[in-house]
């Protein structure tokens, strides 16, 4: 899922401008280890059902606000491991990990954890990629590939992520490494991930680095997600031109599509521009939707005698 920023002309604010701006968008990562498959309910509706350790969720459209969230065991509802509320800001993209563990000998307690997901969209043969560390027995962790020589993510400690940073598109080996000061930590494991072009990821560690010591038999693993991102739309200066001519410039972007146009029109005696429009187009998986918010400024100017 990506957000977009796009400009376009001559189109006055909406009603779904204001919606727009006041959603939100939230999923869930099941990353408790020796927790069941779990069903989500969202103000007593539930609004994800069986998810298993290990699945990340689509992001669902909300309206910005506070949410009452519950958490409960698929089979036994019941069984409720969370209870509480979230915030939800306006044009926030929120990630809610359940974490921890709800074993009654756990050495830590079940808790989900906020990311936001605030990744710019990276260019067409570029990813950006953060590390989510939600393994409750691993130590503070640094990140590397290429033996150590490239490194993605430092001293990043549990239920803690690093930001984002731009890579080549390709495919990895990481190096999970206990964080020391070099980066040159032992190697405690290694995960292999495929990163495609003009996209963003979380790399979630989760799972058990000794599952023959934990409450249940999941290994650690990475597990891959991919990520909302946004494009940054800044405003366009206005152009001037000698003689009568009209001069268009349109950009086009893979992945929703963003369009900018700058108009510029110049008579003999007379000079107009017009420009700085803009508009907001989300894309999720199967829907698009574009709302546009548009501001024509123009100015004219008479040639004295």
């Amino acid at each position: 899922m990506a957000i977009g920023a796009v400009a376009q002309t001559g189109q006055s604010s909406t009603q779904e401008t204001d919606d727009e701006q006041n959603s939100a968008y939230l999923r869930v990562v099941h990353a408790a280890p020796d927790a069941p498959a779990v069903d989500v309910s969202v103000d007593n509706e539930t609004v994800l059902s069986d998810v298993s350790f290990g699945n990340v969720s689509d992001y669902l459209t909300l309206e910005s606000g506070t949410y009452n969230v519950t958490i409960a065991a698929a089979d036994d509802p019941d069984t409720v491991v969370f209870d509480g509320e979230v915030t939800l800001d306006p044009g926030s993209v929120t990630t809610v990990a359940a974490s921890g563990e709800i074993s009654e000998d756990a050495e830590t307690s079940f808790e989900p954890v906020l990311y936001n997901d605030t990744a710019i969209t990276p260019a067409d043969d570029e990813s950006a990629l953060r590390v989510v560390h939600l393994s409750p027995d691993a130590p503070a962790v640094d990140v590397t590939t290429d033996n150590g020589s490239v490194v993605l993510a430092e001293n990043v400690s549990y239920q803690n992520a690093s930001e984002y940073m731009t890579v080549p598109e390709g495919d990895y080996t990481v190096e999970i490494r206990a964080a020391s000061e070099d980066n040159d930590g032992e190697v405690v494991t290694t995960a292999d991930v495929s990163l495609e072009g003009g996209t963003a990821y979380s790399a979630i560690a989760a799972g058990y680095l000794n599952p023959d010591d934990a409450p249940a038999d999941t290994p650690f693993e990475v597990i891959p997600a991919e990520d909302a991102s946004k494009t940054i739309q800044l405003p366009s200066e206005s152009n001037e031109t000698d003689g009568s001519d009209t001069t268009t410039t349109t950009t086009t972007t893979e992945s929703n599509t963003t369009t900018t146009t700058t108009e510029t029109t110049t008579e003999p005696g007379t000079t107009t521009t017009e420009s700085n429009t803009t508009a907001t187009t989300t894309t999720e998986p199967g829907t698009t939707t574009t709302t546009t918010t548009a501001e024509s400024n123009t100015t004219t100017t008479e040639a004295g005698p």
